[in-house]
């Protein structure tokens, strides 16, 4: 049971370090559209992604935050910043014991600190832990137990509160934690009224089109496969353009369903 929200913190961490890395994006869309997006595979592992992401995170939250507040975290030499987001997407190890090795890491570079992977790091645990504490509890007591965590992580760390504890992050670990069946909730506990119809609207867009693209290419295939069975003796030539004849119909007939076409 650790492990598995070890490893679903992990993909919330994943998110937050995107979440860093967007504030330096030009004309990025809009957060509460980019939560939807981003957030299609809730609980997928993110080794390659933190490793590739953590590098270029701490210039740009040092250098280019909108916020003045002096950094809660130290920064780290591009090279070690790799080998510590190496470290902590390990999903070999509990993500207890991955901790303790970047704390082992960190400390022959630094005496005193922390880096911005080992800070976020722990607040990954920090969310494993209250997932798993909270399975009992009803969804407004889990968020409720999220959201005084989340506001005790971001008063203890004002430099990145707004990066990651603005309304549209929060919501994104609340997803990630607890997924989409209760994303009205969600977006409304979260969000302003407005934002939240908005989202949850275009979610259930997002979802339709995902819904469709999966029946499409599940219809696709059993006709391929009719195809082929039907080939038979048939000259190669003649089968080849009578599979493209039947294919061509396949595709107006779906997209002219889709579209509510007789």
């Amino acid at each position: 049971m650790k492990r598995r929200y070890g490893i679903l913190a992990l993909a919330v961490l994943s998110l937050l370090l995107l979440n860093l890395g967007w504030q330096n994006e030009p004309e990025s869309a809009p957060a509460s559209t980019e939560v939807y997006q981003r957030g299609s595979s809730p609980q997928q592992t993110p080794a390659t992604q933190i490793t590739a992401l953590v590098t270029g995170l701490t210039p740009t939250a040092s250098g280019g935050q909108s916020t003045k507040q002096p950094p809660s975290w130290r920064e780290m030499p591009a090279e070690l910043s790799q080998r510590l987001a190496s470290e902590i997407s390990d999903t070999d190890q509990p993500l207890s014991e991955r901790l303790v090795n970047l704390i082992a890491l960190e400390s022959q570079w630094m005496s005193e600190g922390e880096s911005l992977t080992r800070l976020q790091g722990r607040y990954a645990e920090a969310l494993a832990q209250l997932a798993s504490e909270g399975e009992q509890l009803t969804l407004a007591e889990r968020l409720a137990a999220l959201t005084r965590l989340q506001d005790e992580w971001a008063a203890d760390h004002p430099d990145l509160a707004e990066d990651l504890f603005n309304p549209d992050a929060r919501l994104l670990q609340a997803r990630q934690l607890w997924g989409d069946e209760e994303l009205e909730t969600l977006a409304r506990h979260f969000l302003p009224a407005d934002r939240a119809e908005a989202s949850v609207a275009f979610a259930g867009a997002r979802q339709q089109q995902l819904d469709q693209r999966a029946h499409y290419q599940q219809q696709l295939a059993e006709l391929e496969q009719q195809l082929a069975a039907s080939q038979g003796n048939m000259d190669p030539e003649r089968w080849q353009q009578h599979r493209e004849e039947v294919l061509g119909q396949f595709r107006l007939d779906f997209f002219a369903r889709a579209q509510g076409k007789p």
